[in-house]
């Protein structure tokens, strides 16, 4: 074997990439280094509401490659190649008690299934007083650092600032080193509290391959250069047996470095707002996706190329696609289910809800099952893997056309086609195609149905997988919140309404209201927690059916009294017939908003109210029927009103049609819901006739 090849040799087996000249950029403020001044506003500067601010937020993302000297006689998994350092300096000014939740901190930390982690080191933090016009400062101890397991892939490393009150300084600085280089950290400018300025720098050698994508509506600003850099790797080689002779060889690798400055100042903090499934999506920041590595006399490695390769990484796999092709662990629900004389939707719904039943959620979102599917059949639960990817196989035995689909949950962000990406991925439910029709369940939740999933899972889009290289499935706008109340109310000679309310609830509507009379103890504390609302409000004789899981409506029926609800001037009595609206405030109130209005579905609402006036009063003025809508019918609003002898009768009918408005269609949604809003308010007005 001679010099050249050996030395080729042995740098493809541990070059995971070159680079030698460590990028540096000051950040904004030299760690400690405050000043009296630093205190001296009161506010923030750019928000006089804001309970917290960023003074600065500071990152640096760079390769180190710092084992420049290799043995032959260097176990395999000691050669560490290139690592990636990220390091983060921040500042942050406590304005009032309502911003001390930004001083208790958290790193997340990623590790693989064979042990390996990130690490953090260097972590300095410092709790800034001006106490009696001296600077008094409170370190950190590193016994006040916790770590704790946040999912199978993810620890989160937790402490709390000591020493925090209204007008501290707070300062944090630490970096994580990492030999995972798909994890290159992604940068958030803007936050929840205003940042006055903050930078990100990233040094990127030639040999990665980089997605960089900018999100959110506030800019950034970028700007981009290179340079030339080189890196000296010394290889001994040991002498084994008569064939190989010690040597010593030396290379010199040069290579370009790409250095990309992210900038942003003054930037406001998110306006948060109902109707909104995560900020994340909104957010503006810059985020990295490695797409592949090539590194000096070695191929090209891809981590993310195309929805259809990503399709077959995961049919591939042993925790996914491997798993799927295992159905002996389920052979007897199979024969029970096929011989209880039901088919397609019927057999679907019973084969659904034997997974249900049998196998409980531990909590834990992936797109992997945690050891095997038969174990966690056996074991009676598991991750949402562990549990829909069950389903899909007994519905496979059953003749169904099932796959799984992988989707991105509400709070990890939506998903962009157009940047193929595994990692996007966390969350795995069943899909099924029964003539002609989508069917998609999710058996991790008791109260979720077909076509019914979770709140968490109703984001965009999944991507199913199959042989034929996957598609994309919408995951939402199949069932809508639906709502029947009829209200009889009849009002005494003394203003006191006695009445019945009935109510009618399906699909999210029944989800919604049983997950909520789930945190109750019993129906008792139900009853009580809407008496709550309202203290001249008596409920009596509640009865609420439906709530088995099983079933899709709920029924509840209640009877009730209301005292002090109607107003009176001297003989003039008035009121609002809408007295349980369901809007009773406008939840949109931004001037602007630069962010879709996102429902989780769509609404179907209705509300009937029956009144009987008493012998002492007749009706005086009541208000005009109305009907309120946007012009594509996309959201109505029907107000409904006549007047029958001593009876009025009020008809309310509130539909969205759609579960996504866009920034240019917020006004005409804003002004749409005030005039809901505003209607319901009208007044009925009694005069007494004694």
């Amino acid at each position: 074997m001679n010099k050249k090849t050996l030395l080729n040799i042995t740098l493809s087996l541990i070059l995971t990439n070159i680079f030698f000249m460590s990028f540096s950029q000051r950040a904004p403020g030299k760690f400690g280094k405050i000043s009296k001044a630093d205190f001296e506003p009161e506010y923030c500067p750019i928000d006089s509401n804001a309970h917290a601010y960023f003074i600065f937020d500071y990152g640096l993302s760079e390769f180190k490659y710092l084992q420049t000297k290799v043995s032959s006689s260097d176990m395999a998994k000691s050669r560490k190649g290139f690592q990636l350092y990220f390091t983060r300096h921040f500042r942050i000014k406590i304005v009032d008690n309502q911003g001390f939740s930004w001083a208790n901190i958290e790193i997340p930390l990623y590790h693989d299934a064979g042990g390996d982690k990130e690490r953090v080191t260097n972590i300095k933090a410092y709790t800034y007083n001006l106490e009696n016009d001296k600077i008094v400062k409170t370190k950190l101890e590193k016994k006040g650092v916790l770590t704790e397991k946040t999912s199978k892939y993810w620890d989160t490393e937790k402490f709390a600032m000591l020493s925090v009150r209204e007008g501290s300084i707070i300062e944090i600085k630490y970096t994580i080193v990492s030999d995972y280089y798909f994890n290159l950290r992604q940068w958030y400018f803007q936050k929840n509290i205003p940042v006055l300025q903050s930078e990100y720098h990233v040094s990127i050698p030639e040999y990665f391959n980089f997605n960089q994508t900018q999100r959110g509506y506030f800019p950034i600003q970028m700007e981009s250069d290179g340079r030339q850099g080189e890196i000296t790797i010394t290889y001994h080689q040991k002498a084994e047996g008569t064939s190989v002779k010690e040597q010593t060889y030396t290379n010199t690798y040069n290579y370009r470095e790409d250095i990309l400055h992210f900038y942003a100042k003054e930037i406001p903090a998110f306006p948060l707002e109902k109707y909104l499934r995560t900020e994340d999506n909104y957010l503006s920041k810059v985020e990295f996706e490695l797409q592949y590595t090539k590194f000096p006399n070695s191929p090209i490695k891809y981590y993310t190329t195309s929805w259809e390769d990503i399709n077959k990484v995961l049919l591939d796999s042993h925790s996914f696609g491997e798993e799927l092709s295992k159905a002996s662990h389920l052979k007897k629900e199979v024969e029970i289910l096929k011989n209880c004389g039901q088919k397609d939707y019927m057999l679907l719904n019973s084969a659904f809800n034997h997974i249900k039943s049998k196998l409980a959620w531990n909590g834990y979102k992936s797109k992997y099952v945690t050891e095997s599917l038969s174990k966690a059949y056996k074991t009676g639960g598991g991750n949402c893997a562990d549990i829909n990817l069950n389903l899909v196989i007994l519905l496979r035995e059953l003749g169904f056309s099932a796959y799984p689909v992988l989707l991105s949950t509400q709070e990890h962000g939506i998903i962009h086609p157009s940047h193929p990406s595994i990692s996007r991925f966390n969350y795995v439910i069943a899909m099924v195609q029964l003539y002609d029709k989508t069917y998609l369940l999710d058996a991790t939740d008791p109260y979720s149905g077909i076509n019914l999933l979770p709140i968490r899972c109703l984001n965009d889009k999944g991507r199913i997988i199959n042989k034929a290289g996957g598609d994309w499935v919408n995951l939402t706008d199949y069932r809508p919140y639906s709502s029947i109340e009829v209200c009889k109310v009849t009002i005494d000679k003394g203003l006191v309404l006695y009445g019945t309310n009935d109510r009618r609830l399906k699909d999210y509507a029944a989800y919604e209201c049983k997950k909520k009379i789930k945190k109750c103890k019993n129906i008792h504390e139900y009853e009580e927690s809407i008496d709550k609302q309202d203290d001249n409000l008596t409920i009596e004789g509640m009865k609420i059916s439906g709530l088995d899981t099983m079933k899709k409506s709920v029924n509840i029926s209640y009877q009730f009294t209301q005292s002090n609800y109607i107003d009176k001037t001297n003989d003039i009595a008035f009121f609002s017939p809408a007295f349980r609206s369901f809007i009773s405030e406008n939840p949109f109130k931004l001037d602007k908003r630069e962010y879709p209005v996102e429902f989780n579905y769509p609404y179907s609402v209705r509300q009937i109210y029956l009144f009987t006036i008493p012998e002492n009063y007749e009706v005086s003025e009541i208000p005009k029927s109305a009907v309120v809508k946007l012009p594509d019918n996309s959201a109505k609003f029907i107000y409904n009103i006549n007047r029958m002898g001593n009876t009025i009768n009020l008809s309310l009918m509130f539909s969205i049609k759609k579960t996504l408005f866009l920034p240019e269609e917020y006004m005409a949604i804003k002004n749409f819901y005030q005039k809901v809003v505003d209607k319901q308010k009208e007044l009925i007005v009694l005069k007494s006739i004694e």
